[in-house]
């Protein structure tokens, strides 16, 4: 089963939205997954926790974690994917956008699969999609 983790920046009401829009949808925001305690910590502990909880991180932050997905992959270590969503497609504030692009990507099979699988860094894309890079 695919498990999505929203980053601390993603207001936690979109996971609910999320659910609501994909019935049986594993989605949680950093805001309470873990009781909250991983809010404000350092991203390679939040990678390193979602790798060992089995959850994809979805996130905009394409100045830090392509660099700690760089040290995974270097360590020979798989994680569970990481969504990284294009400011050019989606505002921080575009709610509903992310709501219905992350929505749409489920019964598309694009993150239906919810197989672990190559530790992956990728480039930061074209910008030309949405979702710039999905790596598993």
């Amino acid at each position: 089963m695919f498990r999505l983790l929203l980053d601390e920046h993603i207001l936690p009401k979109l996971a609910e939205q999320i659910r609501a829009e994909v019935p049986g949808a594993e989605v949680e925001s950093l805001h309470f997954w873990r009781g909250g305690r991983l809010l404000h910590q350092p991203d390679a502990r939040i990678l390193r926790e979602a790798l060992e909880a089995g959850w994809s991180l979805r996130t905009f932050d394409l100045a830090t974690i392509p660099a700690h997905l760089a040290e995974l992959a270097a360590a020979g270590a798989a994680h569970h994917g990481v969504i990284f969503v294009s400011a050019k497609f989606f505002a921080q504030n575009d709610h509903g956008g992310l709501v219905r692009a992350i929505a749409a990507m489920w019964p598309a099979g694009v993150i239906a699969t919810g197989e672990t699988g190559r530790s992956s860094c990728g480039g930061q894309g074209s910008g030309d999609q949405p979702f710039e890079d999905i790596a598993f």
